[in-house]
C-alpha cells in the first residue's frame, strides 16, 4: 500500500484547494496557516491532529496541523511535542501506523522566520536547554533553531521512525539580498543530518532544491534514516489553479 503525502504552507485560506485534496484521496497533509475552520468536505473525511491549545497558553494566529484521512486507516494519535508551550500551534505532531513500516512519528513545522534574543519574552516559555547556534550565527539563534532542537528532542523521546515537514524558512541556495542565505541553512540541514540522524529528502532525490517560495525552497521534508528507501516521489506543484498561497506544496509517496 502506498501513501500519499504533501506539505503545504496555506497562508490562512484555500478552503476550495482543501475540499479538492479531500477528493484526491491524499493519505497525510502536513499544513501550515491552516485556516481556523476547516471546510466540511476536508474536515469530515480526515483526522486532524493539532496542538492543544489552553487558557495560559492559547493557539497563535498561524495554525499547523496533521490530517490524517480516515479511510486510509492509519490509526493516528495526537502527540504534544516536549515544547509545545513555546510553538503552540506552530508545530503539530502525531503517532500513525504506516503500512510496512510500523508505528512512526510525524512532526508539521512552521518556523518563524524571527532572530530570538535572549531577552525574548517568547523564551518564557522554553523548557530545557537552549539550542547551540550554528558557526555562522555567532551566537545568534534563530526560530527555526529551537524547531531543530523540539525535532531532536521528539526524536530523543520517541525513538521511532519520524518525518517531519513543513515551512522551516530555510535555504541552501544563496538570495541576492543576503550572499549568507545559503551558508545559514546548508548548516542548518547539516546539523539535521549530523547531530539528529535525519536527511533531507527533496535534497537527497533532487541532488539540489527546487524553490517553493519565491526563488527560495523553503518548505522540507526530514527523515529518519530507516526511511531512506520508503520516501519517494517528491514533487513540487505549481500552478494549481485553486491553491492561491505564496508557497507552492510538495508531494511525496510513502512506499
Amino acid at each position: 500500500m502506498t501513501i500519499k503525502c504533501i506539505t503545504a504552507n496555506l497562508q490562512g485560506g484555500q478552503d476550495d484547494w482543501l475540499s479538492q485534496l479531500a477528493s484526491e484521496e491524499i493519505d497525510i497533509a502536513f499544513l501550515q496557516e491552516a485556516p481556523h475552520e476547516l471546510p466540511k468536505e476536508f474536515a469530515d473525511a480526515y483526522d486532524i491532529c493539532k496542538y492543544n491549545e489552553t487558557a495560559s497558553h492559547p493557539a497563535y494566529r498561524c495554525r499547523t496541523l496533521i490530517a490524517v484521512r480516515r479511510e486510509a486507516s492509519l490509526n493516528p494519535k495526537t502527540l504534544e511535542v516536549p515544547t509545545a508551550t513555546y510553538h503552540r500551534s506552530y508545530v503539530a505532531g502525531a503517532r500513525v501506523d504506516l503500512p510496512g513500516i510500523g508505528e512512526t512519528v510525524l512532526v508539521s513545522i512552521h518556523a518563524s522566520p524571527r532572530e530570538i534574543p535572549e531577552d525574548s519574552h517568547y523564551l518564557a516559555d522554553w523548557s530545557g536547554e537552549s539550542p547551540t547556534a550554528r558557526p555562522i550565527a555567532k551566537g545568534v539563534l534563530w526560530d527555526s533553531d529551537y524547531v531543530l532542537e523540539t525535532i531532536r528532542r521528539v526524536n530523543l523521546a520517541n525513538s521511532l521512525p519520524m518525518i517531519v515537514a513543513g515551512d522551516f524558512n530555510e535555504a541552501r541556495d544563496s538570495n541576492l539580498l543576503d550572499p549568507e542565505w545559503g551558508i545559514w541553512g546548508t548548516q542548518y540541514f547539516e546539523k539535521a543530518k549530523s547531530e539528529l540522524g535525519l536527511f533531507d529528502v527533496t535534497w537527497s532525490e533532487w541532488k539540489g532544491e527546487c524553490a517553493t517560495h519565491g526563488d527560495a525552497q523553503l518548505d522540507h521534508i526530514l527523515a529518519t534514516e530507516d526511511l531512506r528507501s520508503h520516501l519517494i516521489h517528491s514533487t513540487v506543484l505549481e500552478n494549481e489553479n485553486t491553491y492561491k498561497s505564496d508557497h507552492h506544496p510538495i508531494t511525496w509517496s510513502i512506499a
